[in-house]
């Protein structure tokens, strides 16, 4: 599959098709930036701070907040209001804050199985979007995500933040250059002992009133069901909203793999796992194993992602090639390790940083500069971490290998 078939967005045609309410001409190069945040938990609140951080060097700042839980939207409100020194305008609906005209662009911090819908309706309103990941886990969802990007010329930054990490972008250069010589494998080991994640404590879950929460909105289209404290504080466990370690933490590890090598998405996968230890009230797996091909044709190469949350042993990121191993994450290390070439690397070397921007900075830059090419994490980035995330989940419940089909974006058994 050739990438001219994937790499819409980067196209005059892509940007051709653009359909966005408010033309890229409507701010001036002193105009400010207003942002909207939408979900401001945990790691909306970080992004919230973040943007606020760097948002007086590119004159953004953040001006609306929106969440379904009125805690967390006054906790945020506060912030923003501390911060300027005047309050922001809130919102309980996210549609509502779309439809304000003042606001530029959004960060999506919600529920996972809400990135791709508030994705596509913010592209679909104009704004500039900030998605954390995964960027989907619906394909349907995703798909339609996708198509609105490509008709749409808004900055879109993806939330995987190791893309503007300085020693992961100075490793993607020695893989680009030859270094490692051909890639033959890819390894992502990321145990962690870890027998409460995303589990929330009964001091936490009775924190929760129904009467304080837009229960409705949090489904977005989910089946209608009674209102469920465990469901609406630990979502991540529950296989209808998200698939736990694979949307959580594969959403990262699979894109590394795709940043290093350059692979958009894997061919086909098979994967494994289960609740071998931690039986709470959770539906996702303790641990998960998933096996991966990439490339077409002659050049192909496996990669595997494993997770067991019961011990912390064995972490590893390594990619294996003919001429040397690349080690990152955990330690950061190029070498001759395991080659048996003529030309394998003679010298082990630490991987140096490759200065650049912050995340969040190279979000608001890129907005300034009308330049959705210059994002560190792409939507293409985001879509290949997604279709990796579904496939995997896909084959998990259902014991099949899963094979994606680019051309027709879909996902099948193979």
């Amino acid at each position: 599959m050739k990438r001219r078939h994937f790499l819409k967005t980067s196209s005059a045609a892509g940007l051709a098709l653009a359909t966005t309410r408010r033309t890229a001409s409507a701010q001036s190069a002193n105009d400010r930036i207003q942002v909207g945040i939408i979900g401001p938990g945990v790691r909306g609140m970080q992004l919230t701070r973040q943007c606020i951080e760097y948002g007086s060097k590119y004159n953004a700042r953040v001006g609306a907040v929106c969440d379904t839980w009125t805690k967390h939207l006054q906790a945020a409100a506060k912030l923003v209001a501390e911060s300027y020194g005047a309050e922001p305008k809130t919102y309980g609906h996210f549609e509502d804050m779309l439809a304000n005209e003042e606001i530029d662009a959004v960060m999506i911090a919600t529920p996972d199985h809400t990135h791709a819908k508030m994705m596509k309706s913010a592209l679909e309103a104009g704004k500039h979007v900030y998605v954390e990941k995964p960027m989907g886990n619906v394909l349907s969802e995703v798909n339609a995500a996708m198509a609105a990007a490509e008709r749409s010329d808004r900055v879109i930054q993806v939330g995987t933040q190791r893309r503007s990490f300085p020693r992961y972008r100075s490793a993607a250069d020695i893989v680009k250059e030859g270094r490692i010589g051909d890639v033959v494998k890819a390894d992502i080991i990321w145990n962690m002992y870890s027998p409460y994640r995303w589990a929330k404590s009964e001091e936490d879950l009775e924190s929760v009133r129904d009467s304080d929460v837009d229960w409705k909105a949090f489904l977005m289209g989910k089946a209608d069901r009674p209102f469920d404290r465990k469901i609406y504080r630990s979502f991540r466990l529950f296989r209808e909203f998200s698939s736990g370690i694979i949307d959580q933490w594969m959403s990262h590890g699979i894109d590394v793999v795709h940043m290093l090598t350059g692979e958009l998405y894997p061919a086909s996968l098979v994967a494994h796992g289960g609740l071998y230890r931690y039986h709470d009230y959770r539906e996702n797996p303790d641990t998960v194993q998933v096996a991966l091909e990439y490339g077409h044709g002659a050049r192909t190469f496996p990669a595997s992602f494993s997770v067991c949350l019961s011990t912390k042993a064995g972490r590893a990121t390594h990619v294996l090639g003919t001429l040397g191993t690349l080690e990152v994450e955990d330690t950061w290390r190029l070498s001759g390790d395991g080659s048996e070439h003529p030309d394998a690397l003679t010298e082990e070397l630490e991987i140096p940083e490759k200065p650049g921007l912050h995340h969040m900075a190279n979000w608001l830059d890129a907005i300034r500069k009308r330049d959705r090419g210059a994002v560190y994490a792409p939507v293409e980035a985001g879509y290949g971490h997604s279709i990796a995330g579904i496939m995997a989940t896909d084959s998990l419940w259902s014991g099949r290998r899963k094979v994606f089909n680019p051309d027709t974006r879909e996902i099948s058994d193979g």
